[in-house]
């Protein structure tokens, strides 16, 4: 073997030995503030979420398990209102610690949420404004409340509400107001089951969502939906177990019907939309976010009830009807309901 053959093949063998197969998958490390806060003026207290993304070499379910890894060292929450062109008050929101996570696929150790309790105007104009690590990142973002969203039916002057005709429909109407754009109603059944005489009633509830219903114009209007009778007491039959001799059920009084009605904006419908699961062939779907310097959402949420007794018919159908006969409800001559001035 002379010199260049020699040659050749450690010049062959550098370069082997310089090359490689590991890939490195992730870029350069770089956090990614994650924020989350839905403003609804029908509750007392507003809440905001406040995490961070990024990459790292160990598997994904590994870095979730850390609660160090998803939180920032330091965050400082400032809501401000805007009216006729000027900040009229700004809130700022405290830390805590308090609400307990579920165990999950993330660290649920320490779950810290930014709270405020708010008084709102709805003629303003609110914003986000979240500084991390001390001006490190700054998110923003602007919302306006949802207005003059009210259940109009069944009214609050009504004594009892009635569902008691198979053949027939229930109804209810609502204004959908301003601001909103997408609206659910849910039927929530309540009563009590007392198991072998224990007077500590247990209550439940069943709870019957309605089809969601899209606001097409700007302008407000009343919206009035209607439910099948025998699908609620089809329901109940599916819902409840047949009683035996020990267990005996009571329709709740006056608190037996709820009609809660959920209104959700713009940007909360397009951003559940987007990150509801795909039930097609193409799996990638397209990201959102409506805030600057970060990913997450900022928008507004309206909750409406009415609460009702049923009435007589009611109480006579779900006791003594062909579909719920079997499942332990008294008749509604029972002391529990007679000794109520609600029916």
């Amino acid at each position: 073997m002379n010199y260049i053959t020699l040659i050749f093949l450690a010049l062959i063998s550098i370069f082997i030995s310089s090359c490689s197969t590991d890939v490195e998958v992730n870029g350069e490390w770089n956090d990614i503030p994650i924020v989350y806060c839905v403003l609804d003026h029908s509750s007392e207290f507003q809440y905001v979420k406040v995490n961070k993304s990024f990459l790292g070499p160990l598997p994904a379910s590994v870095m979730a398990q850390v609660s160090d890894s998803l939180f920032y060292e330091s965050v400082n929450v400032v809501i401000n209102e805007h009216k006729n062109g000027y900040i009229s008050r700004s809130w700022v929101f405290d830390a805590v610690d308090t609400i307990q996570k579920e165990d999950g696929y993330f660290a649920s150790d320490k779950n810290t949420i930014w709270v405020k309790e708010m008084n709102m105007d709805v003629d303003a104009t609110y914003e986000l404004v979240v500084s991390i690590n001390n001006g490190e990142h700054t998110v923003k973002a602007e919302t306006k409340l949802i207005d003059d969203v009210s259940i109009t039916s069944p009214t609050s002057g009504m004594p009892v509400v009635e569902i008691y005709n198979y053949n027939g429909n229930g109804l209810y109407e609502y204004y959908n107001g301003n601001n909103a754009k997408v609206f659910q109603m849910s039927i929530v059944f309540n009563y009590l089951e007392i198991i072998n005489g224990d007077t500590s009633d247990v209550c439940k509830s069943i709870v019957w969502d309605q089809g969601k219903e899209y606001k097409t114009t700007d302008a407000a209007t009343k919206v009035t939906g209607r439910f099948s009778v025998l699908a609620f007491y089809n329901l109940l039959s599916a819902s409840i177990k047949p009683a035996g001799d020990s267990i005996k059920r009571l329709v709740k009084m006056p608190n037996s019907i709820e009609f809660n009605l959920a209104a959700a904006d713009e940007n909360y419908v397009t951003y559940m939309e987007v990150t509801a699961p795909s039930n097609g062939l193409v799996q990638e779907k397209p990201s959102f976010t409506n805030l600057e310097g970060g990913y997450g959402l900022f928008a507004s949420r309206f909750n409406s009830s009415i609460i009702k007794p049923l009435g007589s018919r009611s109480l006579d159908s779900i006791s003594r009807g062909i579909y719920t006969k079997d499942l332990g409800f008294a008749n509604r001559y029972d002391p529990y309901y007679t000794s109520s001035t609600t029916n």
